[in-house]
């Protein structure tokens, strides 16, 4: 079939992207620089493909866009993008995650060695006839000092490695990096204040969402050692740009080196370029040679899959869900779901699995991860990702869900989603502690919360509680709402019904008996 398929800047593909395409469909390229005329370029697409596009594919656009498949992002960022309306249309997201991770960290140290020993102040100062004596530019070593790093993903992860390389130690704050995985690593996990007054250099590799804005103000500059650095290659709006601003002319910190900015390109007149302290360039961190070659072939290829029908091996997961609605259950209706009574029992070792349920126990790749996902999603009946992610672990002879492991299993919960394998509920709101996405069978009874405990609280999801409750109910019918809640407690080991446990669980007992 002939897809239309439509770039939005002007791209040199390589003969590998240009090979990927061949046959696929058409392509068309129509630079768009305003997002009133975004819609007219791409309303009959078939695929989206942009690099530096400047506006945003928002609800509006998608909706209207009847025939669009896939969206390939030749970059990492996905702000332009809203996710949540693309899985509700059914359009698949592909960037390229970890293409770039090299040249970042490459750009974040090179922006800590200029800030170290003063390269552009003194190249700045010769260039332009000072001849001031070497003492004017005096900088800092690099070994023996600490680096503090925001985000421990695959950047963050090469940024240490080349720390170390400098004789650096290196600390890490991630609330989504199991701390055993950052120690594996050879940093310390440590709390994001921690990591602000203990560090000489802090460097950022967060992406840019509702959570990570302005994460760094006017409080957290404070609390940095006056004589620290910080480094910026991710996203501008993540710092609070006056406030670094105040904190570099009153030597609040020592300096900071920016490849981002709250508003790009950065602005004739903006402040950051009158400072002295500061290392400036213009968002090209990931703008490597061999870095966009991986990028845009990796991007390409993938946007060809997802025409042919294929799976694609980098798509994006939306944060705010899977588009997928739930209903409620009729009004009085009890929630009992289906369990097998194998359920309960625990999870077999790999080797009694058969042929198609799960891949060899090192591996977590998307492909093999999707037959072991659902059968543990059709013996378990509901049950939370989170659930899913430790059984399917387990049951392939690992022990704990790493951050590499759990971005493989989502990608391959959303294709059980894009193949209507599997349905999703979501317990509480996206964002708060409480909230939980539920896996289950297409046509099964959906799992509704109209409220919820507080997740931290305990381990185990809430609607294996339900589970577990039901079960006791059918051997004891005439069990009291109390009886029901220490039973539970007793199961998983607690000792004592605090007024949050009560909590807790009395919206356990709400599940079952809708009002």
């Amino acid at each position: 079939m002939d897809y239309d398929i439509v770039f939005l800047d002007r791209v040199e593909l390589t003969p590998v992207s240009r090979q990927a395409l061949e046959g696929t469909g058409t392509v068309r390229t129509v630079p768009v620089t305003a997002q009133e005329d975004l819609l007219a370029a791409v309303r009959h697409a078939d695929a989206i493909v942009y690099q530096l596009f400047p506006g945003h594919l928002t609800r509006d656009v998608l909706e209207r866009c009847r025939q669009l498949k896939v969206i390939g992002r030749i970059g990492i960022g996905m702000d332009q993008v809203d996710l949540q309306a693309a899985a509700g249309c059914g359009v698949t997201v592909v960037n390229a995650a970890e293409a770039q991770a090299a040249a970042v960290a490459d750009h974040a140290m090179a922006m800590m060695l200029c800030l170290a020993r003063k390269v552009v102040a003194s190249h700045t100062a010769l260039a332009a006839g000072d001849r001031s004596p070497p003492w004017q530019f005096m900088g800092i070593e690099l070994e023996g000092k600490s680096l503090g790093i925001i985000g421990f993903g695959a950047i963050g992860r090469r940024l240490a490695q080349r720390a170390y390389g400098f004789g650096m130690t290196v600390q890490a704050y991630d609330p989504y990096v199991p701390s055993d995985a950052i120690e594996e690593a050879g940093a310390t996990p440590v709390g994001l204040a921690e990591l602000l007054a203990c560090s000489d250099f802090v460097s950022v590799h967060v992406p840019l969402t509702d959570e990570t804005w302005h994460l760094i103000g006017a409080k957290e500059l404070a609390t940095m050692r006056p004589g620290g650095y910080l480094v910026n290659t991710a996203r501008g709006p993540i710092l609070d740009e006056e406030a670094l601003v105040a904190a570099l002319r009153g030597g609040v910190i020592a300096g900071a080196g920016l490849d981002v900015y709250e508003e790009e390109p950065l602005a004739p007149g903006s402040p950051l370029l009158a400072l002295n302290n500061v290392v400036l360039t213009p968002h090209i961190a990931g703008w490597a040679i061999e870095a966009q070659v991986r990028t845009q072939e990796s991007v390409v290829k993938d946007v060809a899959r997802v025409l042919r029908g294929e799976i694609p091996v980098s798509p994006v997961s939306s944060a705010g869900g899977s588009g997928v609605p739930s209903s409620p259950s009729p009004a009085g209706a009890r929630r009992r779901p289906d369990l097998p009574a194998s359920a309960s029992q625990p999870m077999l070792p790999y080797s009694e699995w058969d042929e198609t349920g799960l891949p060899h126990s090192s591996s977590t790749h998307p492909f093999g991860a999707v037959p072991g996902l659902r059968k543990i999603i059709e013996t378990e009946g509901p049950v939370t990702t989170e659930r899913a992610y430790k059984v399917y672990i387990r049951g392939s002879g690992s022990t704990r869900v790493t951050k590499l492991a759990r971005s493989r299993l989502t990608q391959a919960v959303n294709r059980l989603l894009d193949q209507k394998q599997v349905q999703i509920d979501e317990l509480g709101n996206p964002g708060d502690s409480g909230h939980q996405r539920v896996l289950r069978v297409p046509g099964s009874t959906p799992v509704v919360v109209r409220e919820i405990g507080s997740r931290d609280l305990y381990e185990v999801p809430l609607n294996e509680v339900v589970a577990l409750m039901e079960r006791r109910l059918e051997m004891h019918p005439r069990a009291t709402h109390e009886e029901l809640m220490r039973y539970v407690l007793d199961t998983y080991g607690w000792k004592r019904l605090t007024d949050k446990a009560r909590a807790y669980l009395t919206a356990a007992i709400r599940l079952m008996y809708e009002d």
